[in-house]
């Protein structure tokens, strides 16, 4: 993500956009929406190692490197669906259609064996840097003031980045100051005689081990993680009606 938006020029860039889903009420995540005023783009990121094939039923049949495998669903259908609901809701939210999408899988492991994909198959491939490039050779033109409203009005990942350049995506479920994006600044060695203190940027002190109450994406239990161990926080847009 950050090496995307070094190079995304005026494009609009959203990472784990959250779109409902109205056959079955719950919610789809797309890992990057990229927008510009000509296309949008869907990005699907897959971080495999080993191999892969592709069946005739374009499901992704993965050879791992401890020897076991695995067989994925079509993710190049899955991913265009995906999008399809997005443009859907686009159209109905302001009555003109999005403009042109495509779809991209990116292979971001340096471990991964993988071939081009066949000419049927409707999305683009690349591995980490190929992205990036391909990136910034687009014509990162803005796109429209509604296409870029529609975008926003979806949900995201709440992002939590600890100390030590670790980041965590998730929802923060209980806060207990006003939301605001905030970095954490610690004591660090002066704490040894002041005591441990971690300063907000939105201005509150920490003196304990309290800190969000966060559903992490992956995890099955929500957990309390410290200020302490915070460097910085940032917060979901807030949906509109339609996300």
């Amino acid at each position: 993500m950050k090496l995307t938006r070094a190079v995304s020029g005026d494009a609009l860039v959203l990472e784990g956009v959250r779109i409902p889903d109205p056959d079955d009420g719950g919610r789809r995540e797309i890992d990057m929406v990229i927008a510009t005023k000509d296309e949008i783009i869907f990005v699907e990121q897959k971080h495999w190692s080993g191999s892969f094939t592709i069946t005739s039923e374009g499901r992704f049949f993965q050879r791992r490197k401890n020897g076991g495998t695995l067989m994925h669903k079509d993710i190049v259908a899955w991913t265009c669906r995906k999008g399809d609901l997005l443009c859907n809701l686009h159209e109905r939210r302001v009555g003109e259609a999005a403009p042109p999408s495509r779809v991209v899988l990116v292979f971001s492991n340096k471990n991964l064996e993988w071939d081009p994909l066949p000419e049927d198959v409707p999305a683009e491939a690349y591995d980490e840097m190929g992205f990036i490039n391909m990136v910034e050779n687009l014509k990162k033109t803005p796109p429209n003031e509604l296409l870029k409203e529609t975008l926003l009005g979806f949900g995201t990942w709440d992002t939590i980045h600890l100390n030590g350049g670790k980041t965590l995506h998730g929802d923060i479920l209980d806060y207990p100051f006003e939301k605001k994006d905030c970095t954490v600044i610690h004591s660090g060695i002066l704490g040894i005689l002041t005591g441990p203190k971690s300063t907000l940027s939105t201005s509150q002190k920490i003196t304990d081990q309290s800190g969000p109450l966060v559903a992490v994406v992956g995890e099955d239990r929500s957990r309390i993680i410290p200020f302490a161990n915070i460097a910085k926080i940032e917060f979901s847009n807030p949906r509109k009606e339609w996300g």
